[in-house]
Order: structure tokens, then C-alpha cells, then sequence
């Protein structure tokens, strides 16, 4: 309850803020709005008028494409500050929201998939998982590292490794950051490549390698991804005691599914309603 008070407090006080024409000091804030290409999107927020390099005030980010609102927040001399929300892509639903102070993430975070269903909450502070719904579509294998044996099957840990924001943030980051081969595609190769990395006692990972190789260019592919996933991760435990363990991360390969054209003498508006709906 003290949490929520408190997030409840600093957010009432961005919202006020953020029609302030000066801040604590008495400094002057000027508003600027900038544009993005590729991907496409728009910023508001404000900056110091003394110093332009540092941002004072609310943060919006919208998805150029459609104006929706992607990321809203508050900024402190340059730092984040109070409460942050970032919402999925051509959507309305949270995909996470939590308090920053001093431009760390504090306090309890809630993270929603794409139906707007809570996966996972997660206490930054005491670096604890309250809660993390079980995901049915994680193919990850989890084994148990030793520098005697290098590694073996797991069967009885107390707990695998939880991804700190849960398997649709994971599995987004790999979705959103993926690219074809080229070759890959000329030589239309599908399936899976699989990178193994370490996941040590304090959640850090380390040594990626591929361990089930596809081709075409694809392997290189999916461990430059695998590596971009940011590393935040809820140790194993086994006997007590956070272990060391080995993840082996899938990385499936589809060839793009060809658009289909609309018959002779129909309209495309069918189409376009189903575009539309799924937001």
C-alpha cells in the first residue's frame, strides 16, 4: 500500500508538472518535439532553456505511423524520474509501467502481454519476483552447469531462471530485432538455430555460442540476437543457493507468408476493417 501511495503521489505531481512554466529552481523549461524515421516515431518532452542537453518535465513518445502513444514519463535534471508506462506498438494496452528514481528502475514494475494480461510483477528494489505467470510457449532448456562436467540435464531445480520482465518482453526483443538472411531466404532454409549462453548465480550472462546450427546465415543471425537481449535475469536456485545453469534459446526461422490479394471485382474495405480491429 505504501508503494502504491507513493506512485500514486509522484505521478499526481507529473501530471502538475508538466503545465509548470519553470521548475524548483525557477529555471525556464522550452518544449521540443522531434521526429524519427525508420523506425517511425515522434517525441515530446522539455529541456532546461540554460541547457538543452538536459530534459526537465513530461516525456511522450508516439508511433509515427499512427499517433498513438508508445512511452509517456517524467524527467528530472536529466534523469527518470516518478512513474513510466510504455504501451505495446498500434495498441492501447500497457506492455509495462513502474517508478524510476534517479534514472533506475525502483519499486514493484507490472509487465502485460499483448491481451493486456499481467505476466509478471517484479520488485526492483528488493530484486524480487512477486509474481510470473507460467509461460506455455517458452522452449528454452535450462542445464545445470559445473566446471567438472561442463553441463547436464536439469530435472529438479527449485526454480528455473526467470527473465525479468517475462517471456513476451523475451521473446519480443528476438521478434522485433530479427532479421533474414538473405541467403537464407534465396535458399528458402527454414527451422530452428539454437544459442546456448550462461546464466550465473547473479543472473549475469556470458559464453554465447550456437549449439544447433541451420545455415545460410541464419546462425550468426540468431546469436547476434540472442545477444542483444538484455541481461536481466532471475537466477536458478537448486539446494537452497542460486547455481549457475546453462540456457539453450530457440531461434525460429519462418519464411514470410506471401499477402494474399484480394479476388477480381472486390473491394479491399474487408481488409482494411480487419486491420483496424486488431487494435
Amino acid at each position: 500500500m505504501k508503494e502504491f501511495l507513493l506512485a500514486l503521489f509522484r505521478s499526481t505531481l507529473s501530471f502538475l508538472l508538466l503545465f509548470a512554466p519553470a521548475w524548483g529552481f525557477g529555471q525556464q523549461v522550452q518544449k521540443v518535439v522531434t521526429t524519427h524515421q525508420n523506425p517511425a516515431y515522434k517525441e515530446e518532452y522539455s529541456v532546461l532553456s540554460t541547457n538543452k542537453a538536459v530534459k526537465q518535465g513530461a516525456y511522450r513518445k508516439y508511433s509515427g505511423k499512427n499517433n498513438l502513444l508508445l512511452t509517456s514519463g517524467y524527467y528530472s535534471k536529466g534523469q527518470k524520474d516518478s512513474t513510466w508506462t510504455t504501451y505495446y506498438p498500434n495498441s492501447e494496452i500497457v506492455r509495462e509501467r513502474g517508478s524510476y528514481e534517479l534514472d533506475q528502475k525502483v519499486g514493484m514494475w507490472e509487465f502485460y502481454t499483448p491481451e493486456g494480461t499481467l505476466e509478471q510483477n517484479y520488485d526492483y528494489t528488493y530484486r524480487q519476483v512477486l509474481f510470473s505467470k507460467a509461460g506455455t510457449n517458452d522452449k528454452c532448456i535450462f542445464k545445470l552447469w559445473s566446471e567438472e562436467d561442463d553441463c547436464r540435464d536439469t530435472l529438479h531445480l527449485e526454480r528455473k531462471p526467470v527473465y525479468i520482465g517475462g517471456l513476451e518482453a523475451m521473446q519480443s526483443v528476438i521478434r522485433e530485432n530479427l532479421k533474414y538472411p538473405a541467403q537464407a531466404l534465396q535458399r528458402r532454409i527454414t527451422g530452428t538455430a539454437k544459442v546456448a549462453f550462461l546464466i550465473d548465480a547473479e543472473g549475469k550472462t556470458s559464453d554465447y555460442r550456437v549449439v544447433k546450427k541451420l545455415g545460410g546465415g541464419c546462425d550468426a543471425e540468431a546469436l547476434r540476437v540472442a545477444k542483444l537481449l538484455p541481461a536481466t535475469w532471475v537466477p536458478a536456485r537448486l539446494d537452497g543457493r542460486a547455481v549457475t545453469v546453462v540456457c539453450e534459446l530457440p531461434v525460429v526461422f519462418a519464411l514470410p507468408t506471401p499477402a494474399q490479394k484480394s479476388p477480381p471485382g472486390k473491394s479491399s474495405k474487408r481488409k482494411y476493417v480487419a486491420r483496424s480491429s486488431s487494435r
